[in-house]
């Protein structure tokens, strides 16, 4: 069972950019960090990203979706809480993926 992703979670593109995280819920919380829900991270921006601009190549600078990674059955305010099995779509071009390399906590598992 994968760790639920907080406010606390390190979230990267591929590409080395991190993800920055904001919570739309502050009610449930754990180990000081808000429970991260979907759709949260859609429209999150990307700062850092390492992809070189260039005619054919574009830095990540947003998350556009995230197709999985979340859990069917945890919910918060009615929305599924994401999972440190989290992937996601930027506007990278070509498009890169995020990953999560820290859930923001090891207590709480879906």
């Amino acid at each position: 069972m994968p760790p639920i992703v907080t406010s606390n979670a390190t979230i990267m593109c591929v590409h080395g950019g991190r993800v920055m995280v904001t919570p739309r819920q502050m009610k449930v919380q754990i180990q000081g960090g808000s429970v991260m829900c979907l759709p949260d991270l859609i429209g999150a921006p990307i700062v850092g990203c390492l992809q070189p601009p260039s005619p054919s190549t574009k830095p990540c600078t947003i998350v556009v979706s995230t197709p999985s990674g979340f859990s069917p059955k945890v919910l918060v305010d009615g929305r599924p809480v994401y999972l440190a099995t989290l992937t996601g779509i930027t506007d990278g071009v070509p498009p890169g993926t995020i990953l999560v390399a820290t859930p923001g906590q090891m207590i709480a598992q879906a």
